[in-house]
């Protein structure tokens, strides 16, 4: 199930996929997402070797406690890894913003449950990363040393003005990825917390176009004509911390994926397809990668060797 890049055949591992546990499914839900042995189908016949698949909050059982979401989906996680070693890799469901009980779960989850990673949303209810109450969670996450894979929730900034074309799912939720990491690095979350992993759904949002934007700010921030710039705490322009997240490459744009290349440097950006619930073949995924103008390699490290790095698979 590899892919030839000239005469290379190259493996492929994609980072953003949504599964859940089958009593969740609902008839208004894809039911692709219930289906894991269909998912192993998809796969084989697009060339992917393996998926990371997680929890993005918008298919999750209504009424259901945070927690016992958690716990179920970080069980049903681990179940699926274990059945399909190699293949499926669960990340650990969270909520940065919650009390003692999560952070002791997502410890559990990796510790005892041995999944590679997390899955958190960029916001909850209005709560974005620059929030104090999640601090513990990022002190855990960095010292666990595994990645955060980060995917916007159903209900994003902006969204009372979005009732039209399902403009939340096209356009909110790039927008709360840019809003949660332009925050966070603006705050100092790099600064606090600089050995985090975290990696951006959806190209990262609009985040890799703004590095000169955000410095322009910073090179700006004492002149009081512009308004506040506070706090002031960065001891480097914005573009250096942006420089430090990662990016799949979900978004059928080829260009897009050129231009997270060009701000982050081809080592830092990774396949992912959202499939599913996107029901595009993957290897329409796949192809994007293989045809952008860049070096074999890093085609190659996109298409895998990135994520295998980062996660120690």
């Amino acid at each position: 199930m590899t892919v030839q890049l000239g005469s290379k055949s190259v493996r492929v591992l994609d980072v953003h996929s949504h599964l859940g546990p089958t009593e969740w499914k609902v008839p208004t839900a894809p039911a692709a997402m219930f289906d894991v042995e269909g998912q192993l189908r998809r796969m084989d016949e697009g060339g992917m070797d393996c998926a990371f698949f997680g929890n993005n909050w918008i298919r999750t059982p209504e009424g259901m406690p945070a927690l016992e979401v958690v716990k179920r989906y970080n069980e049903f996680a681990a179940e699926v890894t274990a059945k399909h070693p190699g293949r499926l890799y669960g990340l650990a469901s969270a909520v940065p913003y919650e009390s003692d009980e999560f952070l002791l779960e997502a410890e559990r989850a990796i510790r005892e449950l041995g999944l590679k990673g997390f899955q958190i949303n960029t916001s909850t209810n209005g709560e974005y990363f620059d929030s104090v109450r999640a601090y513990p969670f990022f002190e855990l996450l960095q010292s666990l040393d595994v990645p955060a894979f980060i995917h916007p929730p159903k209900f994003t900034i902006g969204n009372e003005k979005m009732e039209i074309f399902r403009l939340p799912e096209m356009v909110g939720r790039p927008f709360d990825t840019t809003l949660t990491l332009a925050r966070f690095i603006l705050t100092g979350g790099f600064e606090r917390f600089p050995h985090l992993k975290l990696i951006a759904a959806h190209m990262g949002g609009a985040i890799t176009l703004l590095p000169g934007r955000l410095d322009m700010g910073y090179e700006m921030r004492h002149d009081p004509a512009f308004g506040p710039w506070e706090p002031d705490v960065l001891t480097a322009p914005p573009s250096t911390y942006i420089n430090m997240l990662y990016v799949d490459t979900m978004g059928f744009h080829a260009p897009g994926v050129m231009c997270c290349v060009g701000t982050l440097g081809a080592a830092h950006v990774m396949l992912g397809s959202d499939c599913p619930p996107i029901a595009f073949p993957l290897s329409r995924t796949i192809d994007v990668v293989c045809n952008l103008p860049i070096s074999l390699d890093d085609r190659e490290a996109i298409l895998g060797g990135n994520a295998a790095r980062l996660f120690g698979i």
